[in-house]
């Protein structure tokens, strides 16, 4: 029998954890209420309910989402020493994880960018596994809820329905702190925004607001009921970027509504198109693969695309450096992560760029934007090529 959209004659066993033979992982089902996503774990209910309702299941996300995962290189390390502002006339070594990630701008451009501006005040959310919320290089940078930023703990003193949601809010622990307890997020955080101030690591856009959420827990791992929740927030406080470093094979009508109403409000979406070195046209994973989102590919330190990326040359836009970029990690700390998440943010950070020079573009703007202006590399795999962030802002 089916009702309303959602097949009710499937087991026991899917409603609880769908698993097995290309059939996306999920926890339960997810209907509306009152428009408002709610998730039925418990079988029979899930019956009764999804007898009336349209429901489908709650699909698990995933940070590293991927068969195939990237060579991550998580070397940990403390505070590093002062170093300089980006200078392109000094030459670089690659033997080190810091000078990658300065490669990573002198490939995309970034100091001409940064001529243009830094992204002043745009809010960018990162939408991820939380962020480290009082690290040195992220904390001058961090979006503040002014209508909470004086709030007692335990009250919701402006009435959103997120107590002390100061800098952001926790999907997964259903909480007003959303502190990374994985380190992508953290890492996520500091490529789109990072201080520019001399010590440590800089982002894109070193004077954007960045609004921390999280909805991916301690194993990278979260849900669509959370996401949906997450980008919910972020429209309704208003974020005009989202980078989101994550997703899975499960389509999930419910999430793709989220992010249309999400572009529709003038958010820009960046998503990561996955690791697992495959045409996403053919095999999709969400939510690169949805209408309306910037997917991301990544290349690596060499200007050539990375083996682990996945491509497509019709659902993903752009590739950028995404092998081996340093940024921040939890506990003050700092760390090389590999993968399409890591170019994400890179994409998301050029974006608050563009909004910081010219606040009236559109979502759509910015895509045809980013694609006229990218430098002709990938066309077989990428729609546009790979992101130059100083052409882009040149146009402007």
């Amino acid at each position: 029998m089916r009702k309303n959209g959602f097949f009710l004659g499937i087991g026991l066993s899917f409603l609880l954890q769908a698993c097995g033979s290309g059939t996306p992982d999920a926890d339960g089902v997810i209907t509306l209420v009152n428009q408002e996503p709610v998730v039925i774990r418990d079988p029979e209910q899930a019956k009764q309910v999804c007898e009336t309702r349209y429901c489908e299941p709650n699909y698990l996300l995933y940070a590293n989402f991927a068969r195939r995962r990237p060579p991550a290189t998580l070397s940990v390390t403390p505070t590093p020493a002062p170093r300089p502002v980006l200078d392109e006339s000094v030459p670089l070594n690659f033997g080190k994880s810091g000078d990658l990630y300065d490669m990573a701008k002198v490939i995309m451009n970034v100091s001409e960018a940064w001529e243009k501006g830094e992204g002043e005040e745009i809010v960018v959310a990162d939408i991820d596994s939380g962020v480290d919320l009082s690290h040195p290089d992220l904390v001058p940078n961090l979006w503040r809820n002014a209508g909470e930023s004086e709030g007692t703990p335990g009250r919701d003193h402006d009435g959103n329905g997120f107590p002390n949601d100061v800098h952001g809010y926790d999907f997964y622990a259903d909480r007003g702190n959303p502190v990374d307890e994985n380190g992508h997020g953290t890492h996520t955080a500091g490529t789109i925004g990072a201080t520019r101030d001399g010590n440590g690591v800089v982002g894109i856009a070193p004077r954007v607001k960045i609004m921390a959420i999280r909805f991916l827990g301690p194993e990278g791992q979260g849900t669509t009921e959370g996401a949906i929740r997450s980008i919910r927030y972020a429209v309704r406080m208003g974020a005009r970027v989202i980078s989101a470093s994550w997703g899975g094979p499960g389509f999930s009508s419910l999430l793709a509504q989220a992010v249309q109403d999400a572009v529709d409000a003038g958010v820009v979406f960046v998503a990561a198109a996955g690791n697992e070195g495959r045409d996403i046209d053919r095999s999709p994973v969400y939510p690169a693969s949805l209408p309306g989102v910037i997917a991301v590919a990544a290349s690596n330190s060499i200007d050539q695309m990375a083996g682990f990326s996945n491509f497509g040359v019709s659902a993903v836009w752009v590739a950028a450096p995404g092998d081996r970029i340093y940024s921040t990690y939890l506990n003050g700390r700092y760390a090389s992560l590999s993968g399409t998440s890591m170019a994400t943010p890179q994409v998301a950070g050029a974006v608050a760029l563009a909004l910081g020079k010219n606040r009236s573009l559109s979502p759509a703007s910015v895509k045809q934007l980013i694609c006229t202006t990218a430098d002709s590399r990938f066309q077989s795999q990428v729609r546009c090529g790979r992101i130059n962030v100083g052409r882009m802002l040149r146009a402007l």
